[in-house]
């Protein structure tokens, strides 16, 4: 195959690019840097009905604590006034976080899903991809 050949015209120095580990069974996606192999982007999967998803992964049981700009957690006593799990609504979390503006839509690659498109709001550090009836389909984590 010419591909494979040593006339490939390719520099040997070509890197691969960046990959995903998906945990199905665990709610979650890890993307990792192709060059240097470290943990870009985590995908926290909520499974609720009417996403594009749905039945294809686990429910991610996740708890994210919010904390206020000058470093310090909030929490109260039940520890979920301040906190974002899978049953948080998006107006709970716009009562947490504040409000960020506008959303990016997303169509999942197709304007013909029976799903709906979903809208993707961004924080620093973190985006949440929300279903039409205000349920959390997605929290993406990175690093700006």
């Amino acid at each position: 195959m010419g591909i494979h050949s040593a006339s490939d015209p390719r520099p040997r120095t070509t890197l691969c690019g960046d990959y995903f580990y998906n945990y199905f069974s665990r709610g979650l996606d890890i993307l990792f840097d192709g060059q240097t192999h470290k943990i870009k982007k985590f995908v926290l999967h909520t499974n609720y009905p009417g996403h594009a998803d749905f039945n294809s992964y686990m429910k991610c049981n996740f708890i994210i604590y919010c904390c206020n700009f000058g470093g310090s957690f909030h929490n109260d006593v039940n520890g979920s006034k301040n906190a974002i799990t899978p049953s948080t609504k998006w107006e709970q979390v716009k009562e947490i976080l504040g409000d960020c503006g506008r959303a990016a839509i997303q169509t999942h690659g197709s304007t013909s899903n029976p799903f709906g498109s979903t809208f993707v709001y961004g924080y620093p550090n973190v985006a949440f991809e929300v279903m039409k009836n205000g349920y959390i389909a997605t929290v993406t984590l990175f690093q700006s």
